[in-house]
């Protein structure tokens, strides 16, 4: 009974504690309120128990997610904190470069609401057509007249599988990866495959990643929590692969320098390297942050590698620049080549574009995929979801490569046959350059 007693006595300090700490933390007056986001898309409520976000175009406000309005506990989960000054909030987010501005509203608008799944199929495609129309930013590009898409637009109500097939066919043309249209378990992204991605069998990222061991010829050490391996050669090469700028943060810790700190493992075995080569060849990308957490290891001073603008009507926000700041005073500054090709994406693509900001750095292989942009995500009225691109990455000269990707300083053609062979002539080819710089 004893033991009972002194369990229930520890029970009872924890939630003593845990409702202490939300009185302390919970939304203070200026915090509390309804924000929309300075260029739409979406709105916070926050109240003192509760944090609400809605997804908002001009046909439709949606609930997108709701979580404890505990902001220690929100910060150290998921990184994300805010700062209020007069009406203006800045939400910063682990895993993006700026912050995001809203602006407070005197009230949610009346029609914001639960997700129903039993919306009609006219109104979920006039809230796609209305989310995309006013955000996505990229329809000159890729030659779509956005508008011809609106006869598209159902009469009655369809079945889920006509109407997601409805909905992926109005949005083919735009070959962007970061336009994406998810029903649990379906999945659509009107993204084109690269031509030497071979068709007539199954074939994974995992599949060339093995290739690119196997012409290494020698065990790489994985760096824990990444998706990083390495090794250094015997004729004193290092080479890097890096699978995707993910990273398995720890509980409390921010991103950027987290993946910093798991890349020093990299930068110390390495340091002795006559050159390097990083291979982001078919990494879909992740976290901006991350990326900034590894190139953080190749620059001695703090350098502007890049701007982002994102769409607000029919214009553009001011450009935001993204300063990279050294992990240390001892960068990793030797000839470094850096691989690409139509399957580098995202994340990758800034870690490409800040890389190859640095005089030691070269590229080599394929133009990148060329969806640089964040992705911003609406709940359509039934439920699903729907990514899009709305940002503009820039270089610091000024060049916008999304559609089109990086470019390299070293082309060189990935073609199919040796590649569902097994083989991995660009990493052959990578090595002799390296052994040349």
């Amino acid at each position: 009974m004893r033991l009972i007693r002194q369990l229930w006595i520890v029970i009872g300090a924890v939630v003593a504690a845990f409702v202490v700490s939300w009185i302390v933390y919970m939304p203070d007056a200026d915090q509390r309120g309804v924000w929309r986001a300075a260029s739409g898309g979406s709105i916070i409520k926050l109240t003192p128990l509760t944090a609400k976000l809605y997804s908002e175009s001009s046909v439709s406000c949606v609930s997108q997610l709701t979580f404890p309005a505990h902001l220690k506990l929100v910060e150290m989960a998921e990184g994300a904190t805010l700062e209020v000054s007069g009406d203006t909030m800045q939400l910063r987010v682990d895993g993006t470069l700026d912050p995001i501005p809203y602006t407070r509203i005197d009230a949610l608008p009346d029609t914001c609401d639960a997700p129903n799944p039993d919306a009609t199929s006219p109104e979920v495609f006039d809230a796609l057509w209305a989310a995309m129309d006013e955000h996505y930013a990229f329809f000159d590009l890729h030659g779509v007249d956005w508008n011809d898409r609106r006869a598209l637009a159902p009469t009655e109500n369809l079945s889920d599988e006509d109407l997601f097939q409805l909905l992926s066919d109005t949005l083919i043309g735009l070959d962007d990866g970061h336009v994406q249209l998810y029903a649990e378990p379906e999945f659509f992204s009107p993204s084109v495959r690269p031509d030497w991605l071979p068709t007539d069998a199954p074939f994974t990222r995992e599949d060339v990643w093995q290739a690119a061991r196997d012409t290494v010829g020698m065990d790489l050490t994985p760096v824990e929590l990444t998706g990083i391996e390495y090794a250094l050669l015997p004729d004193g090469i290092g080479y890097i692969m890096i699978r995707h700028m993910g990273l398995d943060t720890p509980f409390g810790a921010l991103s950027e320098p987290a993946m910093a700190t798991a890349f020093d493992d990299v930068a110390a075995a390495l340091e002795n390297a006559s050159a390097l080569i990083v291979d982001l060849r078919y990494n879909p990308g992740g976290s901006d942050t991350v990326s900034f957490g590894v190139a953080s290891h190749f620059i001695g001073q703090p350098i502007d590698v890049l701007t982002k603008t994102t769409r607000n009507g029919n214009t553009q926000t001011a450009a935001f620049t993204a300063t990279l700041a050294p992990f240390d005073s001892t960068p990793l500054d030797q000839p470094t080549v850096v691989l690409t090709s139509q399957l580098t994406g995202s994340a990758a693509e800034i870690l490409t574009m800040s890389l190859r900001e640095m005089p030691q750095v070269t590229v080599m292989g394929e133009n990148t995929g060329g969806g640089l942009s964040d992705i911003q995500s609406f709940t359509l009225p039934n439920g699903w979801e729907l990514g899009l691109s709305n940002q503009t990455y820039r270089t610091m000269g000024g060049s916008l490569y999304e559609g089109t990707g990086l470019p390299p300083d070293v082309f060189f053609e990935i073609e199919t046959a040796p590649s569902a062979q097994g083989e991995d002539p660009l990493l052959r080819a990578a090595f002799e350059l390296a052994r040349d710089l």
